[in-house]
């Protein structure tokens, strides 16, 4: 039987490129269910097949086949809906996670690319950061960008900046990306779909989004993940933009464990298991005193971890 990368699906049909002839099919679910290796009491999966899964499939006539078999993934990357039951795949099987934001319209929001940072960390998956809309960088926001890609790039992430407008940054995009799957991941109005338009000008028929002027926030352009083949032997996968990312992840007291910041000072905390909020003889406290570690960081923090609590809680 041939297998083949599915490349995006729609109610229930599915796209696949077929490994050997690189040939496009559509298909369904043989049977409409399939077997997944998903056993999480209390949540209930809503998508068993996504954008970069590998699948077995039988071919039916010259464009249509049915998916037999999901091949094992991984990594993956989840996300929780209604109230913590449901989890939601966006994606899997990449090789970087890509996370865009921009500098304004919208402005930067350091909270979002936090949680998309802990959320690949916990999945297994290399993450950078692409810092668009270079070109609104004033003497407004510098201070605040400087900051924070200063930050990320301490904690060892690669930081691109990127402008569509003059190009700047899409050659070096293009050498990180070239001969691996990515994920494009940030809040609507970015430009991850024009990031995508400048990296492959064939693909000129995606949706850009306007910027509702009332929020300061993207509308929403791309409605389900897809993955584009692009010129220079590269595969972006183009995902529909958050506002809030959910976080996935059982148990809060394991959030700390994920968080980089941290690497470097659990070990001298006088109790193992320390959850580094009101511990006495804690050394990550200690170093967020001392500005060592950056207060909105420490923020992010405690609030993914009161997320994850609240979904924890509403689990049966």
């Amino acid at each position: 039987m041939p297998e083949g990368l599915v490349l995006w699906g729609v109610k229930s049909i599915y796209h696949i490129l077929d490994n050997s002839t690189n040939k496009e099919y559509k298909c369904l679910i043989k049977g409409k269910i399939i077997d997944t290796d998903f056993s999480i009491k209390g949540r209930r999966e809503t998508n068993p097949i996504v954008a970069g899964d590998k699948v077995v499939f039988e071919v039916i006539d010259n464009e249509s086949g049915l998916i037999l078999e999901r091949k094992k993934r991984f990594n993956e990357f989840k996300r929780l809906k209604s109230s913590g039951r449901i989890v939601q795949t966006l994606f899997a099987n990449v090789d970087y996670l890509i996370v865009i934001d921009s500098i304004e319209h919208p402005p930067l929001r350091p909270y979002f690319i936090d949680r998309c940072l802990f959320t690949a960390n916990y999945m297994g998956i290399n993450a950078f950061i692409v810092f668009n809309k270079i070109d609104l960088l004033n003497s407004n926001n510098e201070n605040f960008y400087n900051k924070y890609s200063e930050i990320y790039k301490n904690l060892g992430y690669t930081v691109i900046e990127t402008s569509i407008f003059d190009n700047t940054g899409i050659e070096r995009l293009k050498s990180v990306m070239k001969g691996k799957i990515s994920s494009f991941q940030g809040r609507s109005g970015v430009g991850k779909s024009s990031l995508v338009k400048v990296l492959d000008p064939k693909f000129d028929d995606i949706k850009i989004g306007e910027i509702n002027k009332k929020y300061d926030r993207g509308v929403h352009t791309t409605t389900f993940a897809r993955i584009y083949p692009l010129e220079f032997n590269a595969m972006v996968i183009d995902t529909p933009g958050v506002r809030e990312l959910s976080i996935f992840i059982d148990k809060p007291e394991d959030v700390e464990n994920y968080f980089k910041d941290f690497d470097a000072y659990r070990s001298e905390c006088r109790f193992s298991g320390c959850q580094h909020i009101n511990e006495p003889g804690c050394r990550v406290l200690e170093a967020l005193e001392k500005n060592e570690i950056d207060p909105v960081r420490y923020e992010s923090y405690l609030r993914i971890r009161e997320t994850v609590n609240k979904f924890d809680d509403s689990v049966i």
